[in-house]
């Protein structure tokens, strides 16, 4: 978009202004707001959680088990977002506050791999979070939405019937509570690293 003159009292007073339709100026406004994102990564994490303190019956199986993988699904996402949250405000940081984006292509990676969005994210993070970062992927690009991956070289088995078996809790316990702690040490880093020190809810 471009800058267009305009004058006002028969050119008295002559001022710049942007000619970016006010629906692309809202989406970029609300698209590149990292108060926005912060708060869509919390309520992920908050409905994950939510879903994960009420799992009704993890240890019988039944919807206990589909409980869990949606749980971490929702997880994956609250975690997305947050990096995604940092890779914005990096841009934005670059580039400036722009609103003429006609596509969140423009500013936003299209991936769901979260390990490669916390490297582009640049934040300090060690090989456990790493590891945890590709093993929450899976249910970000597929487990918990659909029965199957788009590949078969990628199907570890039927996401819902994990850990069928006498250790199945103890290892959804162990999964999810290494998810919570992963969630809790980014949201730290993320809200440091794109809000550089100003004061921000928890």
């Amino acid at each position: 978009m471009t800058k267009v003159t305009k004058k006002l009292w028969g050119g008295i007073i002559e001022y710049e202004d942007d000619d970016t339709p006010l629906d692309i100026q809202s989406f970029n406004a609300f698209g590149k707001s990292v108060v926005m994102w912060l708060e869509q990564s919390r309520a992920l994490h908050w409905a994950a959680d939510s879903l994960k303190k009420s799992e009704r019956s993890i240890k019988g199986g039944g919807r206990g088990a589909y409980d869990h993988v949606i749980a971490l699904m929702l997880g994956g996402y609250a975690v997305e977002t947050l990096l995604k949250m940092v890779i914005i405000a990096d841009d934005c940081d670059a580039n400036g506050l722009t609103l003429d984006s006609k596509r969140a292509t423009e500013f936003l990676p299209m991936i769901h791999d979260l390990q490669k969005l916390a490297a582009q994210a640049k934040l300090r993070i060690n090989a456990r979070d790493r590891a945890m970062l590709t093993s929450l992927s899976r249910y970000t690009v597929w487990a918990g939405r659909y029965p199957i991956p788009l590949s078969a070289a990628d199907y570890p088995g039927p996401a819902i019937f994990d850990n069928i078996g006498v250790k199945r809790a103890a290892a959804q316990r162990g999964q999810w509570e290494q998810y919570d702690a992963l969630y809790r040490k980014l949201h730290r880093l993320a809200v440091r690293k794109a809000f550089e020190g100003q004061a921000i809810r928890s």
